[in-house]
């Protein structure tokens, strides 16, 4: 079991200076952490996060919609045809290059930049409506009366809070990245000498890593996308709402030291 003294040198590390400072001061004092809840505070931003996930879920659920307009066989073939990606033999329609990481990361941009800004743009809102609904939970919260032992929970809690919005920002800003290379790595050795006897055929071929009895891989891929983004979801709305959870519900303290 870690000493009290490695917890609070581990928690610090994730705080910024000063909220770790008047932790330490806090727990100095000798008083025992506790809350005596806000039951109506934590209801009301219980039901504001679970409107924000199902608002980002929903869009996300709208851009899965769209996918077979987006990157079906009429439109995405007829792109990677113009593009020169798929062309007419003599004979049968065939793949066009190597299959170069150059190559499949130019095949993932044309296929899948649109929906990758699509779906950044809606995490890039849900995190920044979390973020919205922290702040003005930190602010009523702060602003009620409180002994030394329930102002714990509270720097605890806004000293750790700019540490998890810059660990969320960073899953966020690596989903394009992340996806590219997944695509890049699943297609390697895949892409080159495809030939079927008609485009569709072709295409149904072409990113069959993802692909299913009843959609292209490419739609598949963009599906397997989009779930990803909605785990992202789960995870910015749980991370804030859950923290809310913690520390504002009942906690007993036992007072064992002088209270400001």
């Amino acid at each position: 079991m870690l000493a009290d003294e490695d917890v609070f040198d581990g928690l610090s590390r994730r705080m910024d200076p000063g909220h770790a400072v008047v932790l330490r001061g806090l727990l100095d004092t000798g008083d025992s952490p506790g809350s005596e809840g806000h039951a109506e505070l934590l209801g009301a931003l219980s039901t504001r996060f679970s409107a924000l996930r199902r608002e980002s879920i929903d869009r996300l659920d709208v851009l899965r919609g769209e996918l077979p307009d987006r990157l079906g066989e009429p439109v995405l073939g007829r792109r990677m045809e113009e593009a020169g990606f798929y062309r007419r033999d003599t004979t049968a329609w065939i793949t066009v290059g190597k299959g170069a990481r150059k190559d499949l990361r130019a095949i993932f941009l044309l296929c899948f930049r649109e929906l990758v800004a699509d779906i950044e743009r809606v995490l890039v809102q849900c995190q920044s409506r979390a973020d919205h609904l922290d702040d003005l939970a930190s602010r009523q919260w702060l602003e009620r009366p409180a002994s030394n032992g329930q102002r714990m929970g509270a720097c605890l809690a806004e000293g750790l809070r700019p540490t998890e919005s810059e660990r969320l920002k960073s899953w966020r800003s690596s989903l394009g990245k992340n996806a590219e290379d997944g695509f890049c790595s699943a297609m390697a050795g895949r892409w080159e000498k495809l030939s079927a006897s008609s485009r569709q055929s072709l295409h149904l071929l072409a990113a069959r890593p993802w692909s299913g009895p009843r959609r292209d891989g490419f739609q598949g891929f963009a599906l397997a996308l989009i779930d990803h983004a909605q785990a992202l979801v789960d995870a910015m709305v749980w991370l804030s709402q859950s923290r809310w959870e913690i520390h504002l519900r009942a906690l007993a303290h036992t007072s064992t030291g002088a209270e400001s």
